[in-house]
């Protein structure tokens, strides 16, 4: 007996003078996005980010005494994988989710959580039911869609024409589209192409007619590299609209010998610092902008950068302020009734996973290497 509760003393002795990351596991992430594949320029920027933030957590005291451990998983933006990606780390007992895949990946994912844990994602084709334990951190595909209409509206733009890829992306693209120019009184032409397709001069001639002042694609990746060329051949000379994923330095880089006399693009406002009128979206922004070039040495951070900044910042704040983020329930009712100050503010409710809106939103401009607010039509 003496011997026992000897054990016992020495065993309480020891727990109280360890360091509290002595006692506890690491908070462990899942993560999945393509890292190859047609959406690795995605995939790769978003998964800098995300050790970004690792980095940053641990370097200090962790959170709650305990460190962060991302575990990722290349899912290739194909549903299949990433239905093996999901569970293998829900097998791994992450706490929360956050999946940066395209949206049929993402979509084959979502009934694997139907009872938890929480999944972040920025995609913004998803969609989240509110009674779904799934947060939509970027704005919805409308609103998207909502700020080329009105840039165009604004420039008197009657017509314009529009790529969207055939998966369920483009499906949604198309939907939105329809429910969104109309009301802006934008008339426009669609043509569809598959994302792996190598050319898309027959679809841009479709729809890249006289009357079309603005094309507008909503591909991403590498698919959208492709109608960037198919423009440049078919030597179109209306400004052309990117879609939000493309607008980072990779994109670029790979359109660079068919680049468009003038490349305009739909983005978050973050991705332009001195568009945020509220200070602590714009503190945060610069901070990490600032902080992410220093770590990736002197690679700058882009719109991808910044979609993946939202998540890891609604994750963060999970993280410190639930009681325990793997219950799920406790994390939907913390993330519908408390806004997360990110590079802008991402707000849940009860009736709308969708974080962000069409007022979050602004078409953008290269200017030499920089996206700076788009300058009016000539």
């Amino acid at each position: 007996m003496r011997t026992l509760v000897t054990l016992t003393g020495l065993a309480a002795f020891l727990a109280a003078i360890a360091p509290p990351s002595a006692l506890a596991q690491d908070w462990k992430i899942g993560f999945i996005t393509p890292t190859t594949g047609p959406a690795t320029t995605v995939g790769t920027r978003q998964l800098a980010t995300v050790r970004w933030w690792e980095q940053e957590v641990n370097a200090g005291k962790g959170i709650k005494g305990r460190k962060v451990q991302v575990v990722h998983c290349n899912d290739e933006g194909n549903p299949a994988k990433a239905v093996t990606c999901a569970r293998d780390l829900l097998a791994q007992g992450v706490v929360l989710l956050i999946n940066g895949s395209v949206s049929g990946a993402i979509r084959a994912v979502v009934p694997l959580v139907k009872n938890g844990p929480v999944m972040l994602t920025p995609a913004p084709g998803i969609m989240p039911e509110p009674s779904s334990y799934v947060f939509q951190t970027s704005p919805a595909d409308a609103g998207l869609t909502t700020a080329v209409a009105e840039y165009a509206k604004a420039n008197r733009v009657g017509q314009l024409g529009i790529i969207a890829a055939t998966d369920t992306s483009g499906e949604l693209g198309a939907a939105s589209a329809a429910a969104v120019f109309p009301e802006y009184g934008v008339k426009y032409a669609l043509a569809r192409i598959d994302l792996r397709a190598t050319d898309a001069t027959t679809q841009l001639a479709r729809v890249a007619g006289p009357g079309a002042a603005l094309i507008y694609s909503t591909y991403t990746g590498a698919g959208a590299a492709t109608v960037v060329k198919s423009y440049a051949n078919l030597g179109l000379t209306q400004p052309l609209i990117v879609s939000y994923a493309n607008i980072s330095d990779p994109f670029v880089a790979l359109i660079k010998d068919d680049m468009p006399k003038r490349l305009l693009g739909v983005a978050l406002k973050g991705v332009v610092p001195e568009l945020l009128t509220d200070p602590a979206e714009r503190q945060r922004s610069s901070y990490f902008i600032k902080s992410y070039e220093q770590a990736r040495g002197g690679e700058r951070a882009d719109m991808i950068n910044m979609i993946a900044l939202g998540m890891v910042d609604v994750a963060e704040s999970v993280l410190r302020n639930v009681a325990d983020p793997a219950n799920a329930d406790e994390v939907k009712r913390y993330l519908e009734s408390t806004p997360v100050k990110s590079f802008q503010t991402i707000r849940f409710s009860p009736h709308s996973h969708i974080g962000m809106g069409p007022s979050d939103v602004v078409v953008v401009e290269l200017k030499g290497s920089r996206w700076v607010k788009a300058d009016p039509l000539k």
